[in-house]
């Protein structure tokens, strides 16, 4: 009974810890595009996809191979350990403060019915415009994840504001990039609170999280 308790536990901090690896992987690449014009098209392309993954409830179903996810964890490891404060303060805390408001706009969501039915209703619409442009990664698709984001997650609090480069935030693509990921974070979101993610736990278990994100490092 306790080896099975044990084993359990084991695997519900493996699945928090590569959502909030996914979470954390969706900040990196917003803070990517927002400050230098560019982010990896394969990391953007995991993310956008786990939107579409409706009936995934672990990472592994709604991401597939966690080699996917190692930009997020090698971040998120990181940030865990506090090695990224000295070398850069504003990227760390545009990557938390993304991550936070990915977890408490989720929350936010599940508790409004209307809203989270409007997001439902508008994924089944988009993923049917996937289907005819033959990928989640066609610019009209990243446009309609964009515009269904404004509608939605946008009219909530907190709002989140990206920070970076005007320059790179004008062009239409980059920011339907950035509110495309922000959604992908929040569904990242979703599954870390499902397997009992929350701040308290960020705050307690920081060390032992920490030291799961380098053992499935290891495992890459």
């Amino acid at each position: 009974m306790t080896q099975h308790s044990h084993k359990n536990s084991n695997n519900t901090l493996h699945h928090r810890v590569l959502a909030l690896a996914a979470m954390v992987q969706c900040a990196h690449l917003v803070s990517g595009i927002a400050r230098k014009g560019i982010a990896d098209a394969i990391e953007i392309e995991t993310c956008i996809s786990s939107i579409f993954a409706s009936s995934g409830d672990t990472p592994e179903q709604v991401y597939g191979d966690i080699t996917k996810l190692r930009t997020g964890l090698v971040a998120l490891s990181r940030l865990l350990q506090g090695k990224d404060m000295g070398k850069d303060v504003q990227r760390t805390k545009g990557l938390m403060a993304y991550t936070a408001a990915m977890m408490t706009l989720e929350r936010k969501l599940t508790r409004n019915p209307a809203m989270l039915k409007k997001m439902t209703e508008g994924m089944q619409r988009i993923e049917k415009q996937s289907e005819y442009f033959k990928g989640f990664m066609h610019d009209s698709v990243i446009a309609a994840i964009s515009a269904l984001y404004g509608e939605t997650i946008s009219t909530m609090k907190p709002r989140i504001i990206v920070r970076g480069k005007s320059d790179y935030l004008r062009h239409s693509i980059n920011t339907d990039k950035v509110r495309a990921l922000l959604l992908a974070g929040i569904r990242g979101a979703h599954l870390w609170r499902i397997h009992g993610g929350s701040h308290l736990q960020l705050l307690l278990r920081r060390r032992v999280m920490a030291r799961e994100a380098v053992k499935l490092l290891s495992h890459i």
